[in-house]
């Protein structure tokens, strides 16, 4: 199971932290990991991209953590648009992914 852990402060994303593998599927495969996969991914290039001055981002081998360490309102909408992407593969299939949100 892929599980997300989304931690808020005052109604604001301060890290999202993100692991695991989906099993839906034969590794290589897997559509759900895929789906996350491309979400996460391209938010991370736009994070990257656009506000590396706002976010620390560290990528290992099968863990993915963002930590806002400079508010920007675009980015905490960008932050919030995929996690909007998220919650929809976990709706659709929640026995391979879990958000969790500490607030």
């Amino acid at each position: 199971m892929v599980k997300a852990k989304i931690v808020e402060k005052y109604n604001k994303v301060n890290s999202f932290v993100i692991k695991g593998h989906a099993n839906s599927g034969e590794y290589g495969h897997d559509l759900v990991c895929a789906a996350i996969t491309g979400i996460v991914g391209g938010a991370l290039n736009a994070f990257d991209i656009k506000f590396n001055e706002n976010v620390n981002i560290n990528v290992t081998e099968n863990e993915i953590k963002i930590e806002v360490i400079k508010e920007d309102e675009l980015l905490d909408s960008l932050i919030n648009f995929m996690i909007i992407q998220l919650e929809t593969i976990q709706v659709q299939y929640p026995k391979n992914f879990k958000i969790e949100r500490m607030i």
